[in-house]
């Protein structure tokens, strides 16, 4: 093989494996400052249907959000949000979101909801937003949107390494030591 070749082959190789690593990185990363925004649209009549949102999250924080339905135009929305949550696959933790303000569905037939999630302190690693909604048969069509903040990150503990905690107790008995010789002088 040509040594030009070899040279090309090792450039594609290499643009190949920055690609990958595009890839594996797909979900939105969620940070202060950038918010994660989800939602649907053109939501008509529909059976109970389960929607989910992939996200990652950095490093630990403090998250907060909210789910809104939304009508189109000056029509009320007729959408049924019938659980929204969290849901971390590895820890198998799950995060409620609680309804705000929620529909008499058996004598509404269009009205808002909303679901609000309150600052609670989430793991690192990837997530997912779950939302369970159903439409409810209108003629024009209905909406949720919703968005997650992270309101403040929490900083890693930091506990000194047994070395570093070795040198400054010799540092301070060394300078009781001294201390201690100086008085006696």
């Amino acid at each position: 093989m040509s040594k030009k070749l070899s040279i090309v082959l090792r450039k594609a190789v290499a643009v190949a494996g920055l690609m990958a690593v595009g890839l594996a990185q797909a979900s939105p990363v969620l940070s202060a400052a950038s918010p994660f925004t989800f939602g649907k649209g053109g939501i008509q009549v529909t059976e109970v249907v389960t929607d989910d949102f992939a996200f990652h999250l950095d490093q630990s924080a403090t998250v907060q959000g909210t789910v809104s339905t939304l009508g189109f135009k000056t029509y009320l929305p007729a959408i049924d949000i019938s659980d929204a949550y969290l849901w971390n696959a590895s820890s198998e933790q799950r995060v409620s979101f609680l309804e705000t303000l929620g529909a008499d569905w058996t004598n509404a037939a269009n009205a808002f909801e909303q679901w609000t999630l309150t600052p609670v302190l989430l793991s690192a690693g990837d997530w997912q937003m779950v939302v369970v909604e159903q439409g409810l048969g209108s003629k024009r069509e209905s909406a949720y949107q919703g968005t997650l903040t992270a309101v403040s990150y929490n900083a890693p503990l930091h506990v000194p390494e047994p070395a570093g905690m070795l040198l400054s107790l010799t540092a301070v008995g060394a300078m009781g030591i001294a201390l201690r010789r100086r008085r006696a002088a």
